[in-house]
């Protein structure tokens, strides 16, 4: 066949200088762009973690398939680079190509044997297709649904997005939240401008954050998620930009989120709402209001709500996707986290 397979174990210049001119000529998530892999390599310390896999089609670049590989049970175990801090992963991949069952499955046994050290494979969270090319790692690969990602296909005005998929009694409940939070005094939407914004913003949405988790009894976000956030703002990402949104009362900011946008996609990723009085009201739904509006304004054709399936999505979208988990024993010793995988995805299945 003429498939040849690279394996980089860090993310050097021949690398990103591929990565990049892949990234031009294919369709990809923000989740699996190198500036959000090398930012999370960079903040969480996976260097030598990393197995990037570049597949070469006739010398050409035609895919990257980003792994890592953690330490668990002391057990080494493949999953998707990033897994930690991506909603659903997929491999990058030239949109004018296609892999055949036969060419992808030669290359999947190339990238097994690279790696023989490997006790348990566990892709998570696979969608179908990266925005409009199909995932072979499912297409070829016997997976199990382990979920959905809701989202909402935006008309081009509010107008129409009210009328076609609010219910009207949610609808009026979210327009008697406006007014319940205006009687407390001045409210703000807020969007920061510029990276020192962004940052002034991130340091107080993650002081909100932990206030919530510790009244919770939840563990708090750590210094390399902090950094995580932050860093993004030092990446020159042409085709990603963040966006840092709060909603402010009297001055004071009650709901607050960090996402990430481009032309097609509006991702809703940390949300956030202060402990308070004002929270009854769901300061959130109202911020939450205002960034489709802000989306659909742009003329942004996605707003992804991204993984879980939690029952206030259902109020606000009108599309949804399936997720997908691969799993793969490859030595006895990981037998027993294999079968505590399949018994907790059967379960979970279940009560979906």
């Amino acid at each position: 066949m003429d498939y040849e397979v690279e394996l980089f174990v860090e993310l050097d210049k021949r690398l990103k200088k591929i990565w990049n001119n892949l990234e031009q000529d294919s369709e990809y998530t923000c989740f699996n762009s190198l500036s959000w892999i090398e930012n999370y390599s960079n903040s969480y310390n996976r260097l030598g973690k990393l197995r990037i896999f570049v597949i070469f089609f006739k010398n050409k670049p035609i895919c990257i398939i980003p792994f890592e590989i953690i330490k668990k049970f002391n057990m080494n175990i493949l999953q998707w680079a990033c897994d930690k801090k991506s909603d659903f992963n997929a491999p990058i991949q030239d949109k004018n190509f296609s892999f055949k069952k036969d060419s992808f499955e030669y290359v999947w046994n190339k990238i097994l044997l690279m790696m023989p050290n490997i006790d348990l494979i566990n892709l998570k969270r696979q969608i179908n297709f990266s925005l409009n090319i199909n995932n072979p790692f499912i297409s070829y690969l016997k997976n199990s649904k382990e979920g959905i990602i809701q989202k909402i296909n935006l008309p081009t005005t509010w107008e129409a997005y009210k009328n076609t998929t609010l219910k009207k009694k949610f609808y009026l409940d979210l327009m008697r939240t406006k007014r319940l939070i205006k009687k407390y005094g001045k409210v703000q939407f807020v969007i920061a401008k510029n990276s020192e914004e962004k940052i002034s913003l991130i340091n107080e949405l993650i002081k909100q954050k932990e206030k919530n988790l510790i009244k919770i009894n939840a563990n708090p976000l750590s210094i390399e998620d902090l950094n995580f956030y932050k860093n993004f703002e030092k990446i020159n990402n042409k085709k990603y930009v963040t966006q840092v949104s709060g909603i402010k009362l009297n001055g004071e900011f009650i709901a607050m989120h960090w996402g990430v946008f481009n032309s097609n996609y509006y991702y809703y990723l940390l949300p956030s709402m202060k402990e308070d009085d004002v929270k009854k009201f769901s300061p959130g739904k109202l911020l939450l209001s205002l960034l489709i509006r802000w989306a659909i304004s742009k003329k942004i054709n996605y707003f992804d709500f991204g993984i879980g399936q939690e029952a206030y999505k259902k109020s606000w979208t009108n599309k949804s996707e399936n997720i997908y988990r691969y799993i793969k024993l490859k030595k006895i010793k990981a037998f027993p986290f294999y079968l505590i995988i399949k018994a907790r995805q059967i379960i979970k299945n279940y009560k979906n």
